[in-house]
This record gives structure tokens, sequence and C-alpha cells, in this order.
């Protein structure tokens, strides 16, 4: 999720169909998997060893957050990735059975964890009555959730909390192999470096990181240049083109408030004070390379239109139209363009930068209120991602998003069992 909140008005609840839960569901298509994915980067990426990922975000207000749940299946499905687990960052109950949804459609059974740190009173105060509203504006997670009730996915009771799954995990893994993929808010991350030995590991928080992570790949902060005329205009032909596309409006608030040294990207802002400064400072001292993906880069990669050749009640197709009120009235069921914020991410993450992607070697510095400032420093530990200039003005890398999204066509209906 990394929008600024500003949509209000009427909401649209998708109807809760009945849909039969699958049972010994196999997830991709062997005859499809080298296919869909075709692109930049994807020969590397089969050739060498797949990374052990560990994804960590929200669930539910951004569209890009079910596309990606779908994108990280796909690759673990075909070998791009190794897939260890994947923790959600909100209070918002829902999102645990969605993320189970996603593991029943595809076949897998990819361990869940979720922020349940009772000791943390920022958490309480600030992001619980928040993640409410951003929840109730786009209700997303809510009704996938409702929909695919009769799957009985696991709740929010049923899963571990976040800590303890993220220190079997780490604890398992060999030193210094491990990839932890941030595409939310950093509670888990701060959790976890506060954690303190248990049965699977004598090791601190902190030191369990030090040792088993080799990278992390993070979706947060703003780097970018102030909007300009020409960047409306582009936002208008992408986003505009098929009004009513709340995701227009969102995007162009969303640049306008947030820049390089300017207001606060939403991940960084986290409605918690000091939470990302603090959580960044502890990781400085870890050494631990850090790559950045900025909001202003994935601006640039709109995506979702393809969505549609999916089922009508496809958990990414519902995650686009649902959270599109407004338009989900005149134009019901159809996915509009929105951000491949956290995609790009995970498209670097698992392939490299191939043709599409620079890095830059400099450090981000964040303030309390989430504002972000990245200068650039050739000898440093960490680095940026930035797209290729004009790399998407021929949509290229929109479509390759949207393939790997999407998957075989095996996969674009419910699993039936």
């Amino acid at each position: 999720m990394k929008r600024v909140l500003v949509l209000a008005g009427a909401l649209a609840l998708v109807a809760a169909g009945t849909v039969a839960p699958p049972a010994n569901a196999s997830g991709g298509d062997a005859a499809h998997a080298s296919a869909h994915g075709a692109g930049p980067g994807a020969a590397d990426a089969h050739r060498r060893p797949a990374p052990a990922v560990i994804f960590d975000g929200d669930v539910g207000p951004d569209p890009c957050d079910f596309s990606t749940l779908a994108m990280l299946h796909h690759l673990h499905e075909t070998n791009e990735i190794n897939l260890l687990g994947i923790m959600g960052t909100m209070p918002e109950r829902s999102n645990v059975e969605v993320v189970d949804v996603f593991n029943r459609w595809y076949g897998h059974r990819i361990p869940i964890g979720t922020f349940k740190d009772r000791t943390d009173r920022g958490y309480d105060r600030f992001v619980r009555p928040a993640s409410q509203v951003a929840h109730t504006m786009f209700p997303a997670s809510r009704t996938i959730a409702a929909h695919y009730a009769s799957w009985h996915p696991k709740t929010f009771a049923e899963v571990p909390d976040s800590v303890r799954l993220y220190r079997r995990l780490l604890a398992a893994q060999e030193d210094h192999s491990v990839t932890i993929m941030t595409a939310g808010q950093l509670y888990n991350i701060k959790a976890l470096l506060n954690s303190g030995p248990d049965a699977a590991s004598p090791l601190s928080g902190a030191d369990l990181v030090r040792k088993k992570v080799g990278r992390f790949v993070m979706m947060i902060g703003a780097f970018g240049k102030p909007m300009t005329a020409a960047d409306l205009a582009y936002y208008r032909a992408e986003y505009g083109n098929h009004p009513p596309n709340a995701f227009f409006p969102l995007t162009v608030s969303q640049h306008a408030s947030s820049s390089n040294g300017v207001g606060a990207e939403y991940n960084a802002h986290a409605w918690y004070p000091g939470l990302t400064q603090g959580v960044f400072e502890r990781l400085d001292r870890l050494g631990v390379p850090k790559t950045f993906v900025g909001n202003e880069q994935g601006w640039r990669v709109p995506a979702g239109t393809a969505y549609n050749r999916l089922s009508a009640h496809h958990p990414v197709r519902m995650g686009y139209y649902v959270n599109n009120a407004g338009s989900n009235l005149v134009d019901p069921h159809v996915a509009k363009t929105d951000p491949a914020y956290d995609e790009i991410a995970l498209l670097y993450l698992a392939r490299g930068r191939g043709d599409f992607f620079d890095t830059t070697k400099g450090r981000a510095r964040f303030e309390s209120s989430g504002t972000s400032t990245w200068t650039d420093e050739p000898g440093s530990r960490d680095e940026r991602l930035t797209l290729v200039p004009g790399v998407n003005d021929d949509h290229s890398l929109t479509r390759l998003v949207e393939r790997l999204v999407m998957g075989p066509e095996s996969t674009w209906t419910a699993p039936v069992g």
C-alpha cells in the first residue's frame, strides 16, 4: 500500500459468493511455467540459485498488494525465488485470510506470520485506528476474505506471531543467504530487531539478522523530483484514460505530496512517528546491504488492465476493482491501471537489473515523520533502484509485470478440487 488516503465517497462492496475450496491444488502449470515469465533477465534468473525470500508487507488498501502476492507465488512455482514465508504488517484480520486464499489458489503452503507484538504501544495507539479507516475506504481484503469464507482459510488466531516465524525461518537458513523484501511498514522488522533468544536461536534479533540476512530489498521512501506539468500529462494519459479511475487522482496526490526530502511516502510514514527512522538507524549499524525502491519508480509502470482476463472473482482482479469504488459503480468488475510499486521491486529481486533497471550507490535517511532523503555516495553498501530512462515508453515492462502476475492460463480461474 503506497497511497495517501485522500479518496472519500461511496464504497461498493462486492457481494460474497460461494466458491468450492480447492483440494490438492497444484498451483502453476509446468507446461506454461517457462513461457509466462519470458522477458529480459529470465534466462539469467534460471541459471543462478533461487534466492531464499521472506516477504513482509501489508495487504489490501493498494491493488498492487494483491498482484504482488500472485507474482510471489508464480516466481516460487518457477523456481526463480524460494519463498520461505509471508509476514503481514497490519492489524486487519482479513489480511491473514487473504494471504491463505492465495496459498490455496496456487497450491502452496507458504508459512504465514503476522504482527502480534502486544508490547508495542505505538502500534495500538496509531496504527490500529488508521488501519480501520484504510480498510473501510479500501475494503478489498475484507471482500475477498468474505467471498472465499467457504474455503476456511487460516485466521489471525491460527498463524504465529511474525517474530516467532521470522526467527524460526532465519535460524534454519545458511548464513547471509536470506533476502527480506519489505513492501509495507516496518513494524515486523522493529519487533524482530528487538527480539531476544528463543528456542529457534540463542542470538538476539539484531544478531540473527546480521548473521542470516544477505540483503534487504525495500519498497519504501520517496526519492524523486517534484511533479511537473509533463508528469501530470503522463498520469492523465496512463491512469486517467479510462475514467472514472480513483488511482489517477491518488497517484497525482502522492507525487504532489512526496519527493526527495519532501513529504512522506506511505510505507515510510507508517502512521507511526519515529518508527521508520528508528528501524533504519538500527539497520544501518548492522551493515546488511539494502536496495531502496522509491514510490516514484512505480508511477512509471502502470499495470492492471490485463487482469480483466482473469476470472471476475480472481483475488487479484477483485483487489483492483473493489478498491476502485467509484469505478466499480460505473464499470462493475473492471480492473484499471494502478502503479506497480511492489512488483518492480520483486522483479529486481528475482532477476536483477536486466535491461530495465539501474542502481546507484548511496544513503537513504528518514526523519521521524517518514520524510526520506537520498544522497549519492559511491562507496556505500546501499543502493537505489531506478528505471532505465524511457524503458517503459513502449509498456514492455508493464507487460512483463502483468505476465508475471497472471501466470499460466490454468491459474486464471479458481482451482477445482
